[in-house]
């Protein structure tokens, strides 16, 4: 499972991997974790805020949308890396 390659990575905070646990995807977690309302990441990171939206309800995103959410976030890319390079969520 998804989740379990994440259990025992220090670099996630235990909010996050609980709100994982609950079925949250991974950049919703740390969003909401952070405080950032999705506006607020779209702007971070230079997406629309639907691509955001598409993104949590599970659309496959390219490695640069992962690099660009990543540092938005300000966590490590390697995290979201388990994603697959497929086409963007726009």
């Amino acid at each position: 499972m998804f989740l379990e390659i994440f259990m025992n990575d220090s670099r996630i905070p235990e909010p996050v991997l609980t709100a994982m646990s609950q079925g949250t995807h991974i950049v919703r977690a740390f969003r909401e974790h952070l405080g950032y309302s999705i506006e607020d990441l779209a702007v971070a990171c230079g997406l629309a805020a639907e691509e955001i939206q598409n993104i949590e309800r599970g659309l496959r995103y390219s490695k640069g949308y992962r690099d660009r959410i990543a540092k938005s976030l300000s966590i490590p890319v390697g995290i979201l890396e388990s994603e697959l390079d497929i086409s963007d969520a726009a």
